[in-house]
Parts: structure tokens; C-alpha cells; sequence
């Protein structure tokens, strides 16, 4: 066994070769076990990501629609009217209203993010037990 000074004193390149020297043999299929870990890993993360997609997009498209179709029902009925003389004005106001709804939007999908993940939990414990 060397000393502590004697190991400061070597090289890089014969600490590398005294660490091949004495390096004990790998255990016998440990490559095998690698691969097989390492494409489960995959499996699992690949498993993640398709259970991670949001399920609010349907919802949100429905809304959307129902939105669509409730403007297109009501506003013929009253006639449209220009209620701004200032074309500038209007696009302000028009540009004011899409960042509510985006602001809005984005609290919404948030939630509705954070819901999710709890939301799967009991079933990941009852696939846990399962198994």
C-alpha cells in the first residue's frame, strides 16, 4: 500500500495505469443488466410523457366553439355597430381584451396543470399495488 505522499506524487498517467492494473474484473452479464436497465428507464419516461399530455385542450377547444357559436347566434340578431370613431382606440381596446383572456387563460391552465398531476397520483399508487 502506497502513502498518501506517494499517490500525491504520481502522474496522472500512472495513476491510470496502476488503476487498470488493480482494477477487479466487472461481475459476469453486467452489460447485459446495463442495456436491459437502462431501455426500462426509457420504457417508463416514454410511458411519463404520454400520460403527461394535457387533457384540458379538448376542453378548452369545446369552450371555444360554444363561445364561436353563441356570438354567431346572438350578434345578427342586433346588428352590429361601430362603437369607436378612433380606428387606433379600437384595436387598443381589442389588444386590452386578448391579454385578459390570455392572462385568464393561463391561471386556468395552470390549475388545471397542478389538478392533473394530483389527480394521478391515486392512480399510479393503484397500478403500484397491482402490480
Amino acid at each position: 500500500m502506497k502513502t498518501l505522499e506517494d499517490i500525491e506524487n504520481l502522474s496522472l498517467e500512472e495513476l491510470e495505469q496502476q488503476a487498470a492494473r488493480t482494477a477487479p474484473p466487472a461481475p459476469e452479464g453486467l452489460q447485459k443488466r446495463l442495456r436491459m436497465a437502462l431501455a426500462a428507464d426509457g420504457a417508463l419516461r416514454d410511458a411519463d410523457a404520454r400520460k403527461r399530455r394535457p387533457r384540458w385542450v379538448p376542453y378548452a377547444s369545446l369552450a371555444a366553439a360554444a363561445a364561436a357559436a353563441t356570438l354567431v347566434l346572438t350578434l345578427p340578431q342586433r346588428g352590429l355597430r361601430d362603437t369607436f370613431d378612433d380606428p387606433y382606440l379600437a384595436y387598443a381596446e381589442v389588444e386590452k381584451a386578448f391579454q385578459t383572456i390570455s392572462d385568464k387563460m393561463s391561471t386556468g391552465v395552470e390549475l388545471a396543470r397542478e389538478a392533473g398531476q394530483s389527480a394521478e397520483l391515486p392512480q399510479y399508487v393503484l397500478n403500484k399495488i397491482q402490480k
